[in-house]
Formats: structure tokens, C-alpha cells, sequence
């Protein structure tokens, strides 16, 4: 067979098509090739050459924690009666498997069947359950993970942290058709709580409406910080100028108006129903195969935090993620804080760990504006302790009037906060309840600006700590269709997704309140105190 005119024949020489050369200077150009790829290579690898910085995380839109929240607001049928709604009296919790032997780190694994109030099952999920177990004798306790199994079943997970006779408690807080109703009224609903603001100038007052929204055609006074897109307005009063604001109160809106079968979901007899248990107390033993891994490492900015994130043992909270010291005696409260700064933002139930702090220290002043809700301060000069606490900016729930003088968004605290220190440094936040009458997009947008005011410090002052203390929950007495622990739940979700991967310290005070059993705006000094022994255990862990 014939080759091709100008193609070299199989088993031919192929210096019919290149010189001798050429083969050179292509054998060089390789090999050039060759000692650059390997310098690039050893470069990258190589301690000694500067590292590249790496790129800030992609920016987060409200859109993007929406959407990964959308399977935590599961679809309930249509609404047709409340006795096909489910009935805490009714249903029942059973053991999966109640013939087994339960040794310390063992998983108990709970199926609760839910029924109506006719006794059938329910064939579809989306109730808002809890779950507790708890030793009294012990005072241990710890929560349990729920999951709908989407069939009018669910699955409660218990981790088995301590031996003897554990009882298990499981409560229905909302039906799924509760919680239908409760998620229908929070979507784009800003008039479930009113406001009125107090302009004042010499001996004149004036009140008017004020809002993160205004249905209104009257001329405004609007406060808006443009580069955060953070907003509220009032109506504009007849004569005074609009800097004449000076404080705001909130009232409850006459709607929103449910039907009658709905306003029984979420009256106090059907909230927070006991499940019966079709088991007794189950026995707990210590056993060689299995044994529960304490942690050993130190509390540290960044750790990933699991639910649960501990359980109460002796009244203490033991953290399951990292080796914690019992910051609870007032010497070595006292050790920790020397030379330090602690910057509080947030509601009240932030505003207890100042009270807490102020009331354990030795020899500190707690200065107390006579305005409520002003900042406020604990410090003691001889050991440069301390200690400041300042409310979020609004929304506020709160009947009495609350002076706006002073009142910064929490992104701009941080942008303006003199770290200088650095290691010696920390900020709290705990934002929430006051957001919980409000859509659950308007809370992210604040979550958000914030989350980018704490990159901003970090990059910065990486010493800096940051915690980021999650909603707890609160009576069942509350205004449900304004304060459900529904609303709470999902805006605890929404922080955990827009912190996720960043550098701070969560502090679980939801579930450091379920383990408790403590339903109360404002806990008990029990739970305050491991929940500040908690931050103490990241901040000092070095003591």
C-alpha cells in the first residue's frame, strides 16, 4: 500500500520530515517547559512563599436562606375542621425498639403517632414538636432530634449521655395545621404590631404611626440607612421637624382576624400538650462495647455546633463538641474577665448576661441609665474589667416608650468598634423576639448586614470573638399569631444558615432552654448561667 505524497510510510525514518536541529531545539523547548511546570509546582508547595489570601465568601441573599429553609415549612392539606387537626391528647410515643438494652452513648430512638381528635392517624406531617429527656434525680436532661417522617409519624432521637432511669417527654407545641395558619400570617404581614413615636422640642409633643412599612399616603419622616437598605418611617408630625423623634412604643394591631376553627389552633389548651409514652422510664447502664466520647479539645471560633450541642448533668451543661470549664464560681469569673471587653447587642434576654455578670463580679459598677433600655455599662478600673450591653435598633415590642437617642443598627456598631486589642476583645449578639411578628425575610436582611459587618471585623481584628446567640424559647401564654416559638424555630434556622462556615461561636440557647424545660422570654438564672459559662469557656479556655 502507497502512502499519502508528504507523509512519512509506516517504519520509515523520521528524518525525512525534521533535521537533527530541529529535534534539538524542540528537545530544549520541552525541557524548558518541564523546569517551569516543576518551579510552579514546588512554589505553590513551598512554606516560604507568601500564601494567596483566600477570596471572601460569595455573598448571601435573602433569597438563598429562603430557599434552603424551604423544607422546614412543609405543606399541610387545606384546613377543613379543627377535631381532623392533631391532638396531643390522642396521640402516643413508642419505643422502636422497647426489647433492647440502653447503654450510655446509645441512641433511643422514640416514634411518635400522631392522631386527630377522633383518634384516626394522621397521613401527613408538618407538626411542630419537642422533646426532652430528663433525669430529676440526676438533674440531667438533654434534648432530643425530631424528624417528620412526613406520614403523621415522627422519629425522636435521644442520645443517651448518662446512666440510671431516664424519662422521655415529648410535647406538640403547634399541630401542622397551626403551624400552617402561624406561617400564612407572618408572610408579608408588617401590621400585626403597630407603632407610635414621640417627637418632642421645647415644652411641644406630638405622636404619630411609625413602621418598617407605612400604608399611608401622608408625608413621612423616614430613617433609613441607604448602604444596608435598613428602613423605618413614621408619619410626619404637623408642626415638629423630623429629627425631633425621640422615642417609640408598640402595640398589638386589632387583626389579624382568623376564622373560628383557626383561633382554636392556637388557643393555650391546644399549645405545648404532653404526649402520653406507651413506656415507662427506660434504664440506662454503663457498658464496655459502648462508650460515650467526651470531648477533649478546647472551645474555639468555628467549631461546627450540633443539635444537641450538650445536656445538663448536676444542673452543669456538658458541651458534646469541646471541653468546657465551669465558669460558674465568681473567682473564676473574675479570673476571665480581667483586662477584658465584652460588647453585648441584642434584645433582653442578651441584656441578662450583663445583669448576670454585674450581679456575680466582685467590686464592679453597673451604671443603669435612669432611661430604660439605654446603654448600659459594668466596669471595674483596678482590673480593667468591662462589660457594655446595647439594644438592637428597631423593631422593639415593647409598651412602654423607648428612647431612639443613641440608637445604631448593629453592622454599624461593629464597623465603628475600636479593637485594638484584638485577643482581649469579644461581641455577643442575640437578636430575635423582637422580630417574630414580623416576616421572616425582613429578619434574615437584618441577619445578613450584620453577618457582613462581622466579616469586616474579622478582617480586621481576626482575634476579635464573635458569638451569636440563638432565640430561646418562651411562654406559650404569649401572643401566639405574634410570638409563636414556630416563628422563633425558623428564625433560629435562618442564623444558623447565614453564619454557617464563618468563624464565630453559636450559643444554643434554644436548646439549652428545651433541655431545661424552660418556656420563658427571659430563663431562669440556671440556664442564664450556662449559657454565659458557655461563652466564658471559648473566650478563656486557655485558664
Amino acid at each position: 500500500m502507497s502512502s499519502k505524497p508528504g507523509a512519512s510510510a509506516v517504519g520509515e525514518p523520521s528524518s525525512m520530515t525534521w533535521g537533527s536541529k530541529n529535534l534539538k531545539k524542540t528537545f530544549v523547548f520541552v525541557s524548558l517547559c518541564g523546569i517551569v511546570f516543576l518551579l510552579l509546582c514546588f512554589s505553590k508547595m513551598s512554606p516560604e512563599m507568601p500564601k494567596k489570601v483566600p477570596s471572601p465568601r460569595k455573598e448571601m441573599t435573602v433569597a438563598d436562606v429562603m430557599f434552603s429553609l424551604r423544607e422546614d415549612i412543609p405543606e399541610a392539606p387545606k384546613f377543613r375542621s379543627f377535631m381532623e387537626t392533631s391532638s396531643g391528647d390522642q396521640s402516643v410515643a413508642r419505643l422502636e425498639d422497647p426489647g433492647a438494652v440502653f447503654c450510655v452513648g446509645d441512641t433511643l430512638n422514640v416514634l411518635v403517632e400522631m392522631k386527630d381528635f377522633h383518634g384516626k392517624p394522621k397521613t401527613y406531617g408538618g407538626d411542630f414538636i419537642l422533646a426532652r429527656i430528663h433525669s430529676p434525680e440526676l438533674k440531667a436532661s438533654a434534648s432530643g432530634v425530631v424528624t417528620d417522617l412526613r406520614n403523621g409519624s415522627y422519629r425522636v432521637s435521644f442520645t443517651l449521655f448518662w446512666s440510671g432511669m431516664v424519662q422521655v417527654s415529648v410535647l406538640l407545641i403547634h399541630s401542622a395545621e397551626a403551624v400552617q395558619v402561624l406561617w400564612r400570617e407572618n408572610k408579608g404581614s408588617y401590621w400585626k404590631v403597630l407603632f407610635t413615636g414621640t417627637f418632642s422640642e421645647a415644652n411641644k409633643t406630638e405622636r404619630t404611626s411609625c413602621g418598617p412599612k407605612m400604608k399611608t399616603r401622608k408625608p413621612l419622616c423616614e430613617y433609613e440607612d441607604k448602604r444596608d437598605s435598613e428602613y423605618y418611617a413614621c408619619i410626619k408630625p404637623r408642626t415638629l421637624p423630623c429629627n425631633t423623634l425621640r422615642s417609640i412604643r408598640s402595640f398589638n394591631s386589632k387583626g389579624p382576624f382568623l376564622k373560628k376553627d383557626e383561633n382554636r389552633l392556637i388557643k393555650r389548651e391546644n399549645i405545648g400538650l404532653q404526649i402520653k409514652n406507651s413506656f415507662p422510664a427506660v434504664r440506662v447502664i454503663n457498658c464496655s462495647a459502648t462508650q460515650l466520647q467526651r470531648p477533649t479539645e478546647n472551645c474555639v471560633p468555628g467549631m461546627k455546633s450540633p443539635f444537641p450541642s450538650g445536656y445538663f448533668y448536676g444542673d452543669k451543661w456538658v458541651s458534646t463538641v469541646c471541653k468546657l470549664t465551669p465558669f460558674l464560681s465568681r473567682g473564676v469569673i473574675d479570673q476571665c474577665l480581667k483586662g477584658k471587653m465584652f460588647y453585648i447587642w441584642g434584645d433582653s434576654t442578651s441584656h441578662q448576661y450583663i445583669s448576670y455578670l454585674a450581679k456575680k463580679l466582685k467590686d464592679v459598677i453597673f451604671i443603669r441609665p435612669a432611661i430604660h433600655w439605654m446603654p448600659e455599662r459594668a466596669y471595674n478600673d483596678s482590673k480593667d474589667i468591662n462589660i457594655y450591653w446595647k439594644k438592637h435598633n428597631p423593631p422593639w415590642l415593647i409598651r412602654n416608650y423607648t428612647s431612639v437617642l443613641g440608637s445604631v443598627y448593629i453592622a454599624r456598631d461593629l464597623d465603628s468598634l475600636e479593637v485594638g486589642g484584638g485577643k482581649r476583645n469579644a461581641v455577643i449578639i442575640g437578636i430575635g423576639q423582637h422580630f417574630r411578628a414580623f416576616p421572616l425575610e425582613y429578619f434574615i436582611h437584618r441577619l445578613l448586614n450584620i453577618r457582613r459587618a462581622i466579616l469586616r471585623l474579622q478582617a480586621r481584628s481576626p482575634e476579635t470573638m464573635v458569638f451569636i446567640k440563638l432565640e430561646n424559647t418562651r411562654e406559650f401564654t404569649s401572643p401566639i399569631l405574634r410570638l409563636s416559638d414556630t416563628y422563633g424555630h425558623l428564625q433560629n434556622l435562618a442564623q444558623r444558615k447565614v453564619f454557617q462556615g464563618m468563624r464565630v461561636v453559636i450559643v444554643d440557647a434554644w436548646d439549652i432552654s428545651v433541655a431545661a424545660n424552660t418556656f420563658s422570654t427571659h430563663p431562669k438564672e440556671l440556664v442564664v448561667s450556662n449559657q454565659v459559662s458557655l461563652v466564658l469557656s471559648h473566650f478563656c479556655f486557655d485558664l
